[in-house]
């Protein structure tokens, strides 16, 4: 059910944005100058209107993928250590249990 709706939401979608990049062909130069809109200094070459806002829609979505990353760091920091004294708590579990049972330790080596 739930892959059923998703396609009803996604298939519109991506069809509308597919006639709305066909409907955006004329070429546009981006100006980067804000005082001079007759001759800029800084201006790119005219290229598609599609294509400057697929470049810009992808650009904001790889920096929002990258702050999450970098916001995360502090969680998979923890959780790295979280891991760790997990492996070494369940060491010393097994060797606790050995003792108690009279057995040799069966210990696990690190990866």
């Amino acid at each position: 059910m739930g892959k059923l709706i998703k396609r009803l939401i996604w298939a519109p979608a991506g069809l509308v944005f597919v006639v709305f990049l066909a409907a955006n062909r004329q070429l546009v130069a981006v100006s980067l100058d804000p005082f001079s809109t007759d001759e800029p200094v800084l201006q790119t070459p005219a290229i598609w209107l599609w294509f400057w806002l697929t470049l810009f829609l992808l650009i904001g979505f790889f920096l929002g993928v990258f702050a999450t990353w970098v916001s995360a760091r502090d969680k998979r920091l923890q959780a790295m250590q979280d891991r760790r004294a997990l492996k070494e708590l369940e060491r010393e579990n097994q060797i606790l249990a050995a003792r108690s049972t009279g057995e040799a330790p069966l210990i696990v080596a690190e990866s």
